[in-house]
């Protein structure tokens, strides 16, 4: 049953409240916006943010990492994961403080986190395969952190509406093959995903170019500005889901025939992000 929006829209006309750190995520965004950064200027930023430095070399020092020797260090843990990695792990880690999920006793953070970190993977593929007049490294840089804030509004609603939260991700237990998690929320919250997560990326102060992929990303009619990096979020967020329900291959998007992505490259993509999967759950696991 869809749920009244009156609770919704109050919430939603109402000015967004974050912890401390929470706010600081646009800061820390600008800080990590320079393409040309180097670890060490990335781990003179990361070190201002103490919980994101301590996750940060615990995962260094993991299986997941495997170093031969302990890091002890912000800067040698950025230069062994490299900078990219660290600067995705960054944002997401802030994000992941702002929102209490545990409220919605079906919403998985490994699940969450493995989607995000898959989802930055494959819009970067993609990205990397586009034609030089498309794709820059601005361009790519962008589709990095669209990808890891793509799925926002999730966390925000098992945080402030867990009970009808939950009932859709049963929906999607129940009915895997049948519903998509946006129809489910819909039905159930009365929103998606992508329409709160578009929101809270604007109470943040984001720039237009990332608040887009974040609320159109699941739109296929969407055509207007950076439309182009929305197309590439939500292609690579459609073989994600795909991973997750096991899918061998998936029919190729011919939308991304516009960009001069061919069937035979998307196809290829998808096969990569397929032997990335494990990879990328046992890294949730470690941070999550």
């Amino acid at each position: 049953m869809r749920k009244d929006n009156s609770l919704l829209q109050q919430k939603l006309s109402k000015p967004l409240k974050l912890p401390a750190l929470a706010k600081n995520i646009h800061v820390l965004m600008q800080s990590l916006a320079d393409e040309n950064m180097d670890y060490r200027q990335l781990a003179e930023v990361i070190r201002h943010y103490p919980d994101i430095t301590a996750r940060i070399i615990f995962l260094v020092n993991s299986p997941w990492s495997a170093p031969i020797s302990p890091v002890n260090n912000i800067e040698q843990a950025c230069s062994r994961l490299g900078v990219p990695i660290v600067k995705s792990i960054s944002i997401a880690l802030s994000i992941a403080s702002s929102f209490d999920t545990k409220k919605c006793p079906l919403f998985s953070t490994v699940y969450f986190w493995t989607t995000s970190m898959l989802v930055v993977e494959g819009a970067t593929m993609l990205a990397s395969k586009l034609p030089n007049h498309i794709s820059s490294l601005e361009f790519k840089q962008t589709a990095q952190t669209a990808g890891i804030l793509h799925n926002l509004g999730l966390l925000w609603l098992a945080d402030n509406f867990p009970i009808e939260t939950d009932k859709a991700l049963q929906m999607i237990i129940d009915e895997p093959y049948s519903l998509s998690v946006s129809d489910s929320l819909k039905q159930c919250t009365g929103t998606d995903y992508c329409e709160v997560g578009g929101w809270i990326a604007k109470q943040l102060g984001f720039p237009e170019v990332l608040v887009t992929p974040i609320e159109y990303h699941l739109n296929p009619d969407y055509q207007e500005s950076s439309w182009e990096i929305a197309l590439l979020i939500g292609s690579a967020a459609r073989m994600v889901s795909a991973l997750h329900k096991q899918a061998d291959e998936i029919s190729t998007d011919s939308r991304l025939e516009l960009l001069g992505l061919n069937p035979a490259t998307q196809k290829l993509i998808y096969q990569k992000l397929s032997m990335n999967f494990e990879k990328n759950l046992e890294l949730a696991k470690i941070l999550f």
